[in-house]
């Protein structure tokens, strides 16, 4: 390698970081800064391929001078000592080095943390053997901690020029201090820009909203044509005086809604009305727009619930009687699951029939079966025997278990006599049953009685017996 050469490049790169730092810093009253670090040297990571363990890193100390020549500027040589471990070596060696560094930072004014990047040219000597040159490139942090202190943080990558050499990794922490005294004749005198007035409001235009047009300090040099605290270019109306709160534009009845919208500009009113007072039509309390039932008057939302259940009339299929929502506001008076209006028995709960009706109990089927033959009258008459008001006070017990069920009393005969007679005999027989019924407190609406005469037999009426048969009262219990 030409050590010539690089000797001349080392020489040159220094003596231009030299007059670099010559120069006088632009915006830093104190531009000298001296610098003391702790430094990890790593020789491993770069020879082996991958980042090393830290037991592997051997330390060392620096000690460098800063100058700033300007905010994103500083020229710094760090004189470095230490000791190095080398991979595939026991022994350790010492380590001396002097770089020309240059870091390129991002600082504003008063910044508490500086970031940087560096680039620089350093030369080298391990056990004082040869001098060899390396390349900086790196970057760090400098945190201030004071107004002259910072806290320094630096890791570097190092470009060994000579292939014999070995790249090499370095981290630093230290601290700078900045040096001297503060010295106002080391600042710039500040340049006089000539004030710009445009508008000649007596506001410079840098600080004038409205450069081109006269006005006043209290709107950033804008105008307020009607004088109504709201600066031209903020007010809506701008020639017309008006409220903050319609934006600088008139509002006769002061509702907060310009009279140019409002629908009421004489009347206070709400946003919601356009302006107007808030109507109520139906005069039920309810305000028209969150009354459902602006025309009708109601205590539902506004809408009529006659049957006071919660729901409206319009929605409610028995709007005369409280009911459920699930039944559409129709009551379920047995509790069965089926509604009144399609219950044909609304006071017998029957849940599993499809329309609302128990079927008859076997044992009360049994009594009006029983009562078919059981029921008698005294020959050729329609008057009850004793014994047959026994078996009707049992059908007055079935009766009154089916509150929803209609009791049909129908008489029959034998052929025996004419067929007028048979007729009139069957319908007398019937009302006979009927009228005792009623005596018994049984109502006229939940029954009713005819006669067929001998026109249905069930039996023929050529023996005794089943002439016997075919004289009978049929007690018929169904669903009204």
């Amino acid at each position: 390698m030409n050590y010539n050469l690089i000797e001349q490049k080392l020489i040159l790169f220094g003596l231009l970081l030299l007059m670099a730092s010559g120069l006088q810093a632009q915006d830093t009253i104190r531009p000298n800064t001296i610098i003391g670090k702790v430094l990890f040297l790593d020789h491993y990571s770069p020879q082996e391929g991958s980042l090393s363990s830290f037991e592997n890193f051997s330390n060392g100390f620096e000690i460098g001078y800063l100058r700033n020549i300007n905010k994103y500027f500083n020229a710094v040589i760090p004189l470095k000592v230490g000791i190095i471990k080398l991979p595939g070596e026991s022994d350790n060696r010492r380590y001396v080095g002097v770089d020309f560094v240059g870091q390129f930072q991002y600082n504003t004014d008063n910044s508490r943390i500086i970031p940087y990047g560096l680039l620089g040219l350093g030369g080298v000597s391990e056990d004082f053997d040869k001098l060899s040159f390396q390349v900086p490139i790196g970057a760090g942090l400098h945190v201030r901690m004071g107004k002259y202190a910072f806290l320094n943080f630096q890791a570097e990558y190092r470009f060994a020029l000579d292939v014999e050499d070995r790249d090499n990794l370095q981290y630093g922490i230290g601290l700078m201090f900045m040096l001297g005294e503060d010295d106002e004749e080391l600042l710039p005198p500040p340049l006089e820009i000539p004030v710009v007035d445009t508008d000649q409001d007596g506001i410079e235009d840098s600080k004038d909203g409205c450069p081109e047009i006269a006005g006043l300090a209290a709107f950033n040099g804008c105008p307020d044509s009607d004088s109504d605290g709201i600066a031209d270019d903020k007010d809506l109306c701008p020639d017309l005086y008006g409220p903050r709160a319609t934006n600088g534009c008139p509002d006769s009845d002061g509702d907060g809604i310009a009279d140019s919208t409002d629908e009421c500009p004489n009347e206070f009113g709400t946003k919601e009305d356009n302006g107007c007072p808030a109507k109520d039509t139906d005069n039920d309390g309810v305000i028209d727009r969150e009354d459902e039932c602006p025309n009708m008057k109601g205590t539902l939302n506004g809408c009529p619930d006659s049957d006071g259940d919660g729901i409206k009339d319009s929605d409610d299929e028995c709007p005369n009687a409280k009911g459920e929502g699930r039944f559409n506001g129709c009551p379920d008076t047995d509790g069965d699951g089926i509604p009144d209006l399609r219950d044909k028995c609304p006071n017998s709960a029957a849940p599993n029939s499809p329309t609302g009706c128990p079927e008859l109990k076997k044992e009360d089927k049994a009594v009006l079966d029983y009562a078919l033959q059981a029921v008698q009258f005294e020959t050729g008459k329609s008057i009850l025997k004793e014994d047959s008001k026994i078996v009707l006070d049992q059908v007055i017990g079935v009766l009154q278990r089916y509150p929803d069920f209609r009791l049909e009393i129908i008489g029959h005969t034998d052929n025996v006599g004419s067929e007028i007679n048979n007729l009139k005999l069957s319908q007398r027989r019937a009302q006979a049953c009927y009228d005792y019924l009623l005596s018994r407190g049984i109502s006229s609406n939940v029954m009713n009685s005819g006669g067929f005469g001998e026109s249905n037999p069930i039996a023929p009426n050529d023996t005794k017996s089943g002439r016997s048969i075919n004289r009978r009262v049929e007690f018929i219990l169904a669903p009204r």
